[in-house]
């Protein structure tokens, strides 16, 4: 059953949140190495806020919507995926862009 489920739709775009969570996970390593700003609490941090926080309440709702066969479910879950990967892609971006030390061109991240 579990094989059946990550081979559906639901089940791709869950296994696509946790590549997208371990890459943002790489890459702000990576950054915060660069940066000289690497603690080893944000490892937790990240753990708490992004993978139980987001990709499992959403992994948990795409589970569902494919035990139930329900359609809304469905498309709430994907919408979940969706925002979830944007936020992602831009949080990745942010890490492996290079900071602007000019206070006058530099573009605040949050």
């Amino acid at each position: 059953m579990l094989t059946q489920f990550l081979q559906s739709p639901q089940g791709l775009a869950v296994q696509a949140a946790l590549v997208a969570a371990f890459l943002d996970f790489a890459f702000g390593v990576f950054a915060a190495l660069r940066d000289g700003t690497f603690a080893l609490d944000a490892v937790a941090a990240f753990v708490r806020k992004h993978l139980l926080g987001r990709v499992f309440p959403i992994g948990l709702l795409a589970g569902m919507s494919y035990l139930t066969g329900d359609t809304v479910m469905a498309a709430a879950a994907i919408a979940a995926l969706t925002a979830y990967a944007a936020e992602t892609l831009a949080s990745i971006y942010g890490s492996i862009r290079v900071p602007d030390k000019n206070p006058e061109t530099a573009i605040p991240v949050e």
